[in-house]
């Protein structure tokens, strides 16, 4: 995904590549294939010597379960996702109050002193970069994690 907030313009821009994923439905069992697995075990179950109904209700409960362990594990993944984004924008929110604000930072090998006006933030590679013009004209890119120094 590819957020930029651009200084000159004020506008969001973005791009983003979805992959759908098929799942493959015999590979899970569900409430259905539960439900037919018990029919099948009453009608193919001995009348003389029929299933205990502890048994029964052990299985019923195991099933519960494991559906509830299911919609908790869903549950988590929407969460998940849902803060990835908060952070994202919040990440990108806080790089947006630094346009035309001077900083200096250093770039991502920690060797090279970088400083000028921010003029616009990006989102690439999972983290939120900072476009700053330098002195001599150059614009570069600089992690707002790699931030030294902050000035109006």
């Amino acid at each position: 995904m590819s957020n930029t907030i651009n200084a000159t313009n004020s506008t969001t821009s973005t791009s983003s590549t979805s992959n759908t994923q098929q799942t493959n439905s015999n590979s899970t069992l569900g409430k259905d294939d539960f439900l037919k697995l018990l029919v099948t075990q009453m009608e193919n179950q001995d009348p003389m010597n029929p299933m205990d109904n502890t048994q029964s209700i052990a299985q019923m409960a195991q099933f519960s379960s494991l559906e509830q362990m299911t919609n908790i594990a869903t549950a988590m993944d929407t969460l998940n996702t849902n803060f990835s984004s908060y952070n994202q924008q919040s990440l990108l929110a806080q790089g947006a109050s630094l346009i035309g604000k001077t900083v200096s930072g250093l770039d991502t090998d920690g060797t090279t002193t970088i400083s000028g006006t921010v003029e616009a933030v990006k989102w690439l590679d999972s983290n939120p970069k900072l476009q700053v013009r330098e002195s001599d004209g150059s614009l570069v890119d600089l992690e707002m994690s790699m931030i030294t120094q902050v000035q109006s």
